[in-house]
């Protein structure tokens, strides 16, 4: 089992490049281009974050994102934001079965959205009683912050899958 790094908050320095990148200056080493990942994206999305090279090597993880100096923290936020698009779904305006395959159009809180699914095992997952994730064809998720915040309709499409 590999050892975890954890690295030193205090000689970390996490910058957004002009091109819209994340570089990493970390003591007297610098790289010009990282990757940044969540150990616990849906449960625990401020802390344990893995910062690698692009080849998928980690260099090591941040303990918490508080640590972290201002700039650090709004490079490595918006970074996540990105990596972890994940819009909310608010109501099920429609969904269809056909051929193995679900047909979506949700209201989300950024906007309706319509997307496809195959295999309920697979794209429909529960994180916790009341939260539900879905995952697209393409690998977009989608969230549920709480089944009993939707309206009757969309908590009847879902019970079916649930």
């Amino acid at each position: 089992m590999a050892d975890v790094q954890f690295l030193d908050a205090k000689s970390v320095r996490l910058r957004t490049t002009a091109g819209g990148l994340v570089s990493l200056g970390l003591g007297d080493t610098f790289f010009p281009k990282v990757d940044l990942h969540l150990a616990f994206p849906f449960s625990d999305p401020e802390r344990f974050i893995s910062v690698r090279e692009p080849e998928g090597d980690e260099i090591g993880l941040i303990r918490h994102i508080q640590e972290l100096d201002p700039l650090s923290q709004e490079a490595v936020r918006k970074e996540l934001r990105w990596r972890y698009y994940t819009p909310r779904i608010q109501r099920i305006i429609s969904y269809k079965e056909e051929f193995g395959h679900t047909y979506w159009e949700v209201e989300t809180d950024r906007g309706v959205h319509t997307f496809v699914t195959r295999g309920r095992d697979q794209t429909v997952r529960s994180i916790s009683e009341r939260r539900t994730l879905i995952i697209d064809v393409s690998g977009n998720r989608y969230e549920i912050a709480d089944l009993e915040d939707l309206d009757v309709r969309s908590r009847e499409y879902l019970a079916t899958l649930l």
